[in-house]
Formats: structure tokens, C-alpha cells, sequence
């Protein structure tokens, strides 16, 4: 029986304009009766994604910041942390890069140095975002979840191809814009082990949704797996299921054919 559903976010709830899918409060309703437990899954800021869900339903797990950090009814789950020797070579080397805004991800906040177009696009992903002089300031006195790297161009380009491999990090493109860089093996399956060594789930009663690289292994960690059909190509390969697309309202459909809400 399954017992908790981790679930991505952008390309997978969420439409192509960022919005919910109709119907999801009742079916978290119906599956909180039935004693699972919901967990949206994603790169974004614990703060963001409280702020976006918690009107739907105050009940959820928070698997945010690409796994780095978990959150349950204000309890603190998970906490990986970036080193700071690490973090500040990526800052440096993120400066040298044109049109990159990187962006230190931290457990009270994140901070960027830079105003602009980009930094416009950043905020919406951040509910607490403070922009400061110098990042590499904070990287000694802060909780470093990530270090999140933006481009209007192609991530893989312009940001990961430029950075070198790192003894205590690892470097990940979490989406066309995006690159991420995080403990070495933290992710979204790590966390999703995590939360089921602490809570004592088994790994055939763990569902998940997915559509990117960023939500590989979480697959692996799951006993139902899904990617979504708008999902990459390696993602559709690993998963043991396939749900509609985000656009066709894929994840509600699954559930409520699953368990019968």
C-alpha cells in the first residue's frame, strides 16, 4: 500500500504557466484521510513552496531545494549543507561567466549580488530573497543548501560545461535555465531515503512523479515510479510507469485512478 507520494513541481504538477491543477486540495484531502502523505518535490526555496501550497493544505511534506532540505510541520527532516571552500570557488568562477546569475541558497534566505533583468526572473522562484554586496561574505556564517545558477541560455553551455568537478560537491543541470551545485550526493532520492529511514516507509510504499534530470533518483528510491510524458527522454527510460503530461493534468489523474479519490 502506498503510504507517501513525493511529486516535482515545474513540468510536473504545475502547468506550462506555473499554475496548480485544478482539483488538488480535494485529492490531498482524500489521500490525508487515507494516511499518505504528499510531498512536492522540488528545486525551489522551502519558503516559496510553503507559500504556494500551504492554501491548499497545511499537511504536506517539503522536500525542497533539490533534496538538500526536508521540512514537516516546521520540523526540520533533512539538512545537507554546501561547504564553504566549495561555494566561493563557484561564485568566483559564476562571476566570469556572462549573463549567469548565481544565486546562494541558504536555510534563512538566499542572496544574490546583482539587480537586472535576471535577477527579475530569480525572483520568482525565491520567497526570501536579499540581495547584498559580496556573496562570499555570507559563505562562512551561513546554512548552504545550493548554489543555484541562472542563465537565459542553455544551462549545459553556458554553466556546466564550464565547471570542473568537485571533490565535496556535485555540479547539476536542474532544468533548461538552470544548474544547480550541492553536497555530493545529495538529491531528491537521497532526501526521499531519508524520510523513509525516519519514517519508517518501505520502498514499495513510496510513490513519485517526475519529468527532469533532477528527479532521477528520486525513480530509483521509489516502487512506483512515474515520469510524465512531457519528461526527458533518460527519465521515461528509468521510470516503471508513465503519467500523462503535466498539461493533460497527469498527476491527479494518476492519483485518483490509484487510489480510487
Amino acid at each position: 500500500m502506498i503510504r507517501f507520494i513525493a511529486c516535482d513541481l515545474d513540468g510536473t504538477l504545475l502547468n506550462c504557466r506555473k499554475e496548480l491543477p485544478n482539483g488538488l486540495k480535494e485529492i490531498i484531502d482524500r489521500l490525508n484521510r487515507k494516511g499518505v502523505v504528499f510531498a512536492p518535490a522540488s528545486g525551489r526555496q522551502y519558503y516559496q513552496l510553503k507559500a504556494q501550497l500551504e492554501p491548499v493544505s497545511r499537511n504536506f511534506m517539503y522536500i525542497a531545494e533539490n533534496g538538500a532540505y526536508v521540512v514537516m510541520d516546521e520540523k526540520i527532516i533533512v539538512r545537507d549543507c554546501l561547504d564553504a571552500a566549495t561555494a566561493k570557488d563557484v561564485i568566483k568562477r559564476a562571476r566570469r561567466m556572462p549573463g549567469v546569475y548565481p544565486v546562494l541558497c541558504c536555510e534563512d534566505s538566499a542572496y544574490v549580488e546583482r539587480s537586472g533583468q535576471g535577477i527579475s526572473e530569480v525572483k520568482k522562484y525565491y520567497r526570501r530573497l536579499d540581495t547584498v554586496p559580496d556573496l562570499i561574505d555570507y559563505c562562512e556564517t551561513k546554512n548552504i543548501l545550493k548554489i543555484a545558477i541562472f542563465t537565459y541560455g542553455n544551462a549545459f553551455d553556458d554553466i556546466f560545461k564550464k565547471l570542473p568537478e568537485y571533490e565535496k560537491a556535485q555540479v547539476i543541470v536542474s532544468g533548461m535555465n538552470w544548474v544547480d551545485v550541492m553536497k555530493t550526493g545529495v538529491s531528491k532520492g537521497s532526501a526521499v531515503k531519508k524520510i523513509q529511514q525516519v519514517c519508517g516507509y518501505e520502498k514499495d510504499e513510496c510513490m513519485c512523479f517526475g519529468d527532469y534530470l533532477n528527479d532521477l533518483e528520486m525513480l530509483h528510491e521509489c516502487g512506483e515510479s512515474f515520469a510524465m510524458a512531457n519528461g526527458h527522454e533518460q527519465l521515461r527510460m528509468a521510470a516503471k510507469h508513465i503519467a500523462p503530461s503535466n498539461e493533460e493534468n497527469g498527476v491527479i489523474k494518476v492519483i485518483s485512478e490509484w487510489f480510487n479519490v
